[in-house]
């Protein structure tokens, strides 16, 4: 059994174990159940981007689509075929840009990969699972139909936030209280900022934070933040690299507001902005927003609209592939994310 698989199981058993306990009120240690949770997707997770590295994989691709760049693809070698008839012994895929019309010879090609068992993938496909992002210019109404995500493993992610959130307040709980008391001392002003953002299907909400920046921080309206931004005070800089500034946004997750992991909630208006010159921006709304998401462990900082764009690419390819093994994935990365203060704000 494939070891993300075996992750998967280990994980659903977990949550069942924690529910039947519950139910009949049987006494079980809430932090042991949350350890075997962790370090078994860790160990399997391991398992499987070992075994991930010393894979090669040989994909042939169909001429005259979208230009790929050889050998900048991670675990796999590019060759580029010349007619329909030069198909390599041993290829584990054929890539395709079904953007443009083929010729009946290479339909003929594509339709034999396929009786033959050789996986056929678009472009698209090919260029978001190696990068992580999505191409926006081939994204068309026919594409943004097919971002629908699976509302067993929505619901079953939300009972996964609650169990870690209210499993973990043992800890949280008191590092808020320090850091509340910390900013309070440094800096006049409330000590928790509240902020509109924008949720789960295009749904407003308040976001809730430790401040981190002077009271009067936004005094002239909402704007961007930077890397070393004159606002942040210096207890603010110490709780942004290590993300202790996001932990009163546990609760907005237990309302319902947001997600554990998901794309980071805009300011409203960055979003009513971004929607007028960005195509399909509003479909990073169609899962609810996350404490901490793709884009954000991928991208850091966006402090404009080029960046925003190419930050909407990342949010769409979380979306459009939602999944527990993508969930997890980010919140491994975010751990390093909190020792290395990247795109921490």
């Amino acid at each position: 059994m494939k070891p993300l698989v075996v992750n998967f199981v280990a994980s659903a058993a977990t949550i069942i174990l924690f529910v039947t306990l519950a139910a009949f009120r049987v006494y079980f240690s809430l932090s042991f159940l949350l350890l075997y949770f962790v370090f078994t997707n860790l160990w399997f997770s391991a398992e499987f981007f070992m075994r991930a590295k010393v894979a090669l994989y040989l994909f042939a691709i169909v001429p005259g689509g979208y230009a790929l760049e050889e050998g900048n693809y991670q675990n796999v070698r590019l060759t580029n075929l010349t007619s329909p008839e030069d198909l390599p012994q041993g290829v584990d895929g054929v890539i395709v840009d079904f953007h443009r019309e083929l010729s009946e010879a290479w339909l003929s090609f594509v339709s034999r990969c396929v009786l033959e068992g050789i996986p056929v993938v678009s472009t698209d496909d090919f260029v978001e699972t190696q990068k992580g992002t999505i191409i926006l210019e081939h994204l068309t109404t026919a594409r943004s139909i097919t971002f629908q995500t699976t509302s067993l493993y929505l619901a079953v992610k939300r009972i996964v936030d609650i169990v870690l959130v209210l499993g973990s307040s043992p800890l949280w709980v008191p590092l808020l209280l320090v850091a509340c008391a910390v900013v309070r001392a440094e800096s006049p002003g409330r000590v928790i900022f509240s902020q509109k953002r924008v949720g789960r299907k295009g749904k407003p909400f308040t976001i809730y934070k430790i401040r981190s920046m002077r009271f009067d921080s936004e005094k002239h309206g909402a704007a961007f933040a930077s890397a070393r931004d004159a606002r942040v005070t210096r207890i603010g800089a110490v709780i942004r690299k290590f993300r202790i500034d996001e932990i009163p946004q546990f609760w907005n997750v237990l309302r319902g507001d947001m997600s554990l992991i998901g794309p980071r909630p805009e300011q409203v208006p960055f979003v009513l902005s971004f929607e007028k010159i960005i195509p399909y921006y509003q479909l990073r709304h169609i899962v609810r927003p996350g404490i901490s998401g793709w884009a954000q462990i991928n991208m850091g900082y966006a402090a404009g609209e080029v960046e925003a764009a190419d930050k909407l690419a990342l949010d769409l390819y979380y979306v459009k592939r939602v999944s527990f093994v993508l969930d997890f994935l980010i919140f491994i990365k975010t751990l390093g994310t909190m020792l290395t203060g990247f795109g921490a704000r």
